[in-house]
């Protein structure tokens, strides 16, 4: 796992990973997930551009922001000034599914601030399934010292690959492709559990934000990637219906995942060769620096991983067993380092 930073703004952290020189390239990962995510991409990216995978305000290891965000402006805000202390006068900004709605609306704020906008996963969702979407898709997954949260987790992530929606398990919302591989399922589910009650407090408003006219305002060159067999290829699809002006563009990819990245790469690598090497603020970066949790564990290892999600119910029992008078969110943490550290 690489080391990452922090950047103090606001009496609230943001972590980051950095690495490559060159361009700078913010990259913003998809909700409930964390920047880690992104780390493949970015490790292919970092021979053009110096790179900064963000954890979005309150996921991953970046505090949560002073105020309750009501839009997306409470996010876009913040970052603007976190990359105006970094040095980052003009970067290009890569963002996925919410971290991509992020992008469009720090580009609609911002734009002599941005060099070029790259959407991945970006859709556009008219109001009535919207509206449905948003009674359905987000229950509350606050921690419950009985563990039943954990069924809902694991009932999400095991529809989210086979239903988008995940919530509309019917043949017109139907993906018709295979599950995804156990240790996937696991890696989403931990995401959901790393993110806690409040997974869904950016994830809700990049979605309200899913809208086609709001890319259409834009005035920064812009990429929309569109690649075969993303679970939101009909959605993107909707969006790329609508007519914009000569600097949004459209990058259509075909192909299974590997050439997805290849050609993905390979584009955004001759963007950067038009774009200015960016000498950060070096000094505004503190190191990360975490203190190991402090739990007592069942074993060295935690039990294997069960289609049906089983694990995360012995998982969570044997931690209660052997912590006894903690909280239902401190188990939630310690379930989480126990199958990250295993």
């Amino acid at each position: 796992m690489k080391t990452g930073s922090f950047v103090e703004v606001d009496n609230r952290k943001l972590h980051f990973y950095m690495q490559g020189e060159g361009p700078s390239l913010i990259m913003l990962h998809p909700s409930p997930s964390t920047a880690e995510t992104l780390l493949p991409l970015a490790d292919k990216l970092a021979s053009k551009y110096r790179v900064f995978c963000i954890d979005t305000p309150g996921y991953g290891k970046s505090d949560a922001l002073s105020v309750n965000p009501t839009s997306l402006l409470d996010y876009t805000s913040f970052l603007h000034k976190t990359f105006m202390k970094l040095g980052l006068n003009k970067p290009s900004i890569y963002g996925s599914a919410t971290g991509a709605q992020l992008a469009v609306r720090y580009g609609l704020e911002y734009p002599n601030s941005v060099s070029h906008i790259f959407l991945d996963n970006s859709a556009h969702f008219d109001d009535a399934l919207a509206d449905e979407i948003l009674e359905h898709y987000f229950p509350d997954l606050t921690p419950q010292l009985d563990g039943s949260h954990l069924t809902q987790i694991w009932t999400i992530v095991s529809q989210l690959f086979q239903y988008f929606p995940w919530c509309f398990k019917n043949e017109k919302f139907a993906l018709n492709r295979p599950q995804m591989p156990l240790f996937v399922l696991q890696l989403v589910a931990m995401d959901y559990l790393k993110s806690g009650a409040a997974y869904d407090v950016a994830y809700k408003l990049a979605f309200q934000h899913e809208r086609g006219e709001y890319v259409q305002q834009l005035k920064v060159p812009t990429t929309i990637f569109r690649w075969d067999n993303s679970i939101i290829t009909r959605y993107v699809d909707q969006l790329l219906a609508f007519k914009f002006e000569d600097h949004i563009n459209a990058f259509r990819i075909e192909g299974d995942a590997t050439d997805r990245a290849k050609k993905m790469v390979a584009f955004m690598n001759e963007k950067a060769v038009a774009m200015a090497t960016t000498e950060i603020n070096e000094g505004a970066i503190d190191r990360e620096k975490l203190d190991a949790l402090t739990y007592n564990k069942p074993s060295a290892s935690p039990p294997k991983l069960a289609t049906d999600g089983a694990h995360l119910h012995l998982a969570w029992n044997d931690l209660i067993a052997h912590n006894p008078g903690a909280s239902a969110a401190s188990v939630q943490r310690y379930l989480v380092d126990w199958y990250s550290n295993k």
